[in-house]
């Protein structure tokens, strides 16, 4: 006790003159430096923010790149500025003392916040330097409208769509669309050209195809049918499938996005050599029918950002059905925390298959659904989805079915002669026989060659849908 008596505080003045040193020997280091070396700093910095508009004009990377680039900056700045304070200190108290600094004045949700203001002007800043003959955006015309308005002018071109994660450009011409390319690929999981199996792409695979694609221009699913990841048999098929997902995906979008057209004097050549020949007006039906199923799914889930809840007999239900491998793979992700916008990076399926799984399986009453399955009455489920050649198939069903029909009843009238009985009542005679006999029932010189018999002839063959 005696030697704790015997320390004294120092002063308050002599704390506050340490104190104050301190304080402009780091504010000194930070803004110190010769004119070559902040030069130098300027050039590096300046290279890399470059490197960074590169990859977002190029829809690479994450949304935190700019963030991380901004810590870098400042944490590098603060940490040679504190090795200059403490000198005498080694690399370790160095460090220490800046992340300290850093994790007081800078916070994580400023930085995102900066770097959020930070791309929306990066954003308005290239587009608006691009090269193109018009743009703006869906809040104050829709991209169907440009569509139409591109193919009956019969323009030859590029129209892009551009949102915050993806981007897709449309090469026009002839008034249909040549070719669909999207920056970005949502599905990793294709079906087979035999119908008997899917084809999964890796995360790999999709994000070598994406860089080969800001490097050289090709288009991805064009990259990954050259490195042999896609047969060339199934590279159409897969092209129109990619393709008019990435455009659904653009017209299913709650929020405003730019889209700019650019005339070509000639398309490209990728473009040629794959023409997907898709009609714009088939196209957009085709699309404004899945935006309807689509706002129909939302009753069901209608938050994609809300966790899925599991029944409590959900594994005695799943004994009772018959689940595939991608159900079984999203009921093994479910964790409580699991949202149906999460399922899309790890299934490799876009948000609307997502939910068409989800509903299967909250039919089969293993998901316990927030919003009300019935009022899905009308819509097919994911493997029963009514397709155009299913729709032909039955119509030419109807058809032949009539047909057999006829050829039953002139079978008939065949065996028991075309002309009725002279004393059969008007009333079972159609309207038609009476108009068409030569003469009324039971009347008039009629020998068996009346414009009926003329008209009874063997039906045709049953129709086939080649």
């Amino acid at each position: 006790m005696s030697a704790a008596k015997n320390t004294t505080a120092p002063p308050a003045a002599e704390l506050s003159g340490e104190l104050q040193e301190q304080i402009g020997k780091m504010v000194a280091a930070l803004v110190g430096g010769s004119d070559e070396q902040r030069e130098s700093e300027l050039q590096h910095l300046s290279g890399r923010v470059q490197d960074l508009v590169d990859r977002k004009r190029r829809m690479e990377g994450t949304k935190t790149d700019t963030r991380d680039l901004l810590g870098e900056v400042l944490f590098t700045r603060l940490r040679r500025g504190m090795q200059q304070v403490v000198g005498g200190q080694d690399e370790v108290a160095a460090m220490r003392a800046a992340e300290w600094v850093m994790g007081t004045v800078f916070s994580i949700a400023a930085l995102s916040d900066f770097a959020s203001a930070f791309d929306r002007a990066l954003l308005r800043a290239t587009s608006a330097a691009d090269d193109f003959n018009f743009a703006g955006r869906t809040d104050f015309i829709s991209v169907e409208e440009v569509m139409q308005m591109l193919a009956a002018g019969k323009h030859l071109g590029c129209l892009s769509l551009e949102k915050g994660d993806n981007r897709l450009d449309l090469y026009i011409g002839e008034g249909r669309i040549w070719f669909l390319d999207p920056h970005h690929l949502r599905r990793r999981v294709l079906p087979r050209s035999d119908k008997m199996g899917l084809r999964e792409i890796s995360d790999e695979q999709v994000l070598a195809a994406e860089g080969a694609r800001a490097e050289e221009g090709v288009p991805c699913i064009l990259t990954l049918a050259h490195r042999g990841v896609i047969p060339e048999s199934e590279r159409l098929d897969a092209l129109r499938l990619l393709g008019k997902e990435a455009l659904f995906e653009f017209m299913r979008e709650p929020e405003p996005y730019a889209f700019y057209y650019k005339q070509l004097d000639a398309l490209p050549a990728f473009a040629v050599e794959h023409d997907l020949r898709i009609g714009v007006t088939s196209l957009l039906l085709e699309g404004s029918k899945l935006l309807d199923d689509w706002q129909q799914m939302l009753q069901v889930f209608p938050d994609p950002e809300a966790p899925l809840a599991a029944t409590t007999d959900m594994f005695a239900r799943m004994g009772d059905a018959a689940l595939g491998v991608l159900e079984i793979k999203l009921l093994s992700q479910l964790n409580g925390e699991t949202t149906p916008r999460s399922l899309v990076a790890s299934l490799g399926l876009p948000l609307p298959d997502v939910y068409a799984l989800l509903i299967r399986l909250a039919r089969e009453g293993i998901l316990d659904p927030p919003g009300d399955l019935d009022a899905l009455r009308g819509l097919e489920d994911a493997d029963g989805d009514a397709s155009v050649d299913a729709s032909l198939q039955a119509a030419f069903a109807a058809l032949d079915e009539n047909d057999d029909a006829s050829q039953r009843q002139s079978a008939i009238d065949r065996v028991f002669g075309g002309d009725e009985p002279a004393d059969d009542p008007a009333g079972t005679r159609s309207a038609l026989d009476r108009v068409l006999d030569d003469g009324e029932a039971g009347g008039g010189d009629n020998d068996g060659a009346g414009m009926l018999d003329l008209l009874r002839k063997p039906s045709r063959a049953p129709r086939q849908l080649r």
